[in-house]
């Protein structure tokens, strides 16, 4: 996984490999295994905006995914936001 601070918002970018270590967690989520990154508002947490065409991806696998990306985004942002 990769953190971008991106000023008022963060980015947690996975790469293929990454995504398909997550698919063994969840065999049925139909994700595609290819780069995902999510971005994340630094003030309250909230999920602006996602890779293209992640929206044909519905269920608990790609809900997951993207909690464990803002955990992480947070866990990096410590206290600095």
């Amino acid at each position: 996984m990769r953190f971008i601070d991106n000023g008022s918002l963060y980015t947690v970018m996975y790469s293929a490999r990454d995504v398909d270590v997550f698919k063994r967690q969840y065999p049925c989520s139909g994700l595609p295994t290819r780069p995902i990154w999510f971005q994340f508002d630094k003030r309250n947490g909230d999920l602006v905006d996602a890779t293209p065409g992640l929206d044909r991806f519905d269920g608990s696998g790609l809900v997951a995914l993207s909690q464990d990306a803002q955990r992480y985004g947070e866990r990096r942002l410590g206290g600095r936001n």
